[in-house]
């Protein structure tokens, strides 16, 4: 691919991509610096691997594939240096056991999932897996299809249906007792076993 050409994609379909997935990345690490490092390591890793890339398509989708190894990578990275987040809200996080799982309807419904998560947000989140945690704010939070999410992640859509299930299943029973406290909001669903 000539020099001009993938210059012109990169400007014309990656850059204006740079805010959302910045947001991605921080709500996947939960920390501004480390989201910021991957971000531009992201877009870097885009520009040298644009010939990977064919324009037109979704820029959007295969940026999030980038950013969501990347961010696995320097996961695993820091876990074998034995690096550790001093995240006092993931640090904190407890789950309560004892309360009575009532549940709530959709938490978007009520607003709760709006650009600044509150911390019951953020320890819920931290709680799913990587893979469950980047497909749910995929689906949620960047409104992806699930056809979208499997492109993405490289996984089947029938892996990303359950997935999403599961992932928001995990949500309502971790947030329940918030989503009454504050937003008033009972479950109505039955959440099985």
């Amino acid at each position: 691919m000539a020099l001009d050409n993938r210059e012109r994609i990169f400007k014309l379909e990656m850059q204006e991509h740079y805010q959302i997935v910045y947001n991605f990345l921080y709500r996947m690490c939960g920390n501004g610096a480390d989201a910021a490092d991957l971000t531009q390591e992201t877009f870097v890793r885009a520009y040298v691997k644009i010939d990977q890339y064919e324009s037109g398509t979704n820029a959007r989708a295969w940026l999030f594939r980038l950013a969501k190894n990347l961010f696995i990578n320097d996961y695993r990275k820091k876990s074998r240096r034995g690096e550790r987040e001093l995240d006092e809200r993931v640090a904190y996080n407890q789950r309560d056991e004892t309360h009575s799982m009532a549940g709530f309807t959709d938490l978007r419904i009520a607003g709760a999932m709006e650009s600044d998560f509150s911390d019951e947000i953020v320890k819920a989140m931290a709680l799913l897996k990587d893979n469950n945690r980047a497909i749910i704010i995929m689906a949620d939070l960047y409104d992806f299809s699930e056809k979208e999410i499997a492109k993405a992640m490289d996984l089947k859509l029938n892996t990303v249906k359950s997935t999403i299930r599961r992932a928001r299943l995990a949500l309502i029973k971790c947030l329940s007792a918030y989503a009454e406290d504050t937003y008033g909001i009972v479950n109505t669903r039955n959440l099985g076993a």
